[in-house]
């Protein structure tokens, strides 16, 4: 039987882990994805991350090598599995018994690191669907020296068009309103290099065969119409959360988010839960916060298996030596 068994692979379960190994817990990970990093790798994996300390930049898929770097030195002792969803979580004597889509797992403590569940991109509503209207980005090079359109007004939308910039002077960022809820510095910076067009909303795509030759958009307030051409079409209209098993958990939770206390504990005794998949009051939906509730969660779970060790807790610089 494990000591705790982590769901999600992303950076707060990938750290997650490191911890549990750190306290000599016996642990293991499961990963609906067939690849660790949750939405910084299935969706953000050329996308640069600023607010990671200790980093100037880094791109999400190298932090996320970084973590498994990380997490290696516990290779012998913690494992993730990838392709496992959990299916069903049922309270046994000694802990929890865990279906997932190929095994059953018992372990003693569950903590949920999903963030939130799977996501799936709201999608633009055109006529058909073209082989170059793109919600994921994996490979900025395709953008190199074409007619890019970005379509959003969030930081997602600012982030990618200013990346893509990199690789073409031709990008229009394309929004419905005049006002955007991106960062005001992101904004004026984007701003500065691409262009902005605003306030319209896409009537349709105009396309020959799979590919979508340009947009046609009108005008939110005087209704004129207008048609951009382009090479590709990025849509960054935000995500809708898959259906979340959590009320089959019976986790008290709101929107999808399960609500836990200040050491990380959800309503039913035994699971934790940590990163954007929680909240509470304060709850602040970044990287390193989600990494500081894996270790208050990790930690609480060490005290629950180990009493007598209460309130004694040892850096990491006292417990590896390389």
């Amino acid at each position: 039987m494990l000591d705790v068994l982590i769901i999600g692979a992303g950076p707060t379960g990938l750290y997650a882990a490191f911890m549990a190994g750190l306290r000599k817990l016996n642990a293991a990970v499961i990963e609906s994805n067939h690849e660790a990093g949750g939405q910084l790798t299935a969706v953000y994996k050329e996308k640069f991350i600023y607010d990671i300390p200790g980093f100037y930049k880094i791109s999400a898929e190298d932090y996320t090598k970084e973590q498994l770097k990380q997490l290696a030195r516990f290779k012998d002792e913690i494992s993730i599995h990838y392709g496992e969803e959990a299916i069903d979580i049922e309270k046994i004597d000694q802990g929890f018994k865990v279906t997932t889509t190929n095994k059953v797992i018992e372990t003693k403590y569950i903590l949920i690191a999903h963030g939130g569940g799977g996501f799936v991109p709201q999608k633009l509503k055109v006529s058909k669907d073209y082989n170059n209207i793109l919600y994921f980005v994996k490979d900025l090079e395709q953008f190199r020296d074409k007619k890019v359109l970005v379509l959003g007004g969030g930081d997602s939308a600012f982030d990618w068009a200013l990346a893509i910039l990199k690789y073409t002077s031709d990008v229009t960022l394309v929004h419905r309103r005049d006002e955007f809820r991106a960062i005001p510095l992101t904004v004026e910076l984007f701003r500065s290099k691409g262009k902005i067009l605003t306030p319209y909303t896409v009537l349709d795509a105009i396309g020959d065969g799979n590919i979508a030759k340009g947009l046609k958009l009108k005008h939110a307030k005087d209704g004129s119409e207008l048609i951009l051409e382009a090479d590709y079409i990025v849509v960054n209209y935000g995500f809708v959360l898959s259906k979340s098993r959590l009320e089959d958990w019976k986790l008290d939770g709101e929107k999808g988010l399960i609500f836990v206390d200040s050491q990380m504990r959800t309503s039913q005794p035994g699971i934790y839960a940590a990163g954007n998949g929680v909240d509470y009051p304060g709850k602040v939906k970044l990287i390193s916060t989600g990494q500081g509730e894996a270790a208050i969660a990790i930690q609480s779970i060490y005290n629950e298996l180990h009493p007598e060790a209460l309130n004694k807790f040892e850096h990491s610089s006292s417990l590896i030596n390389d």
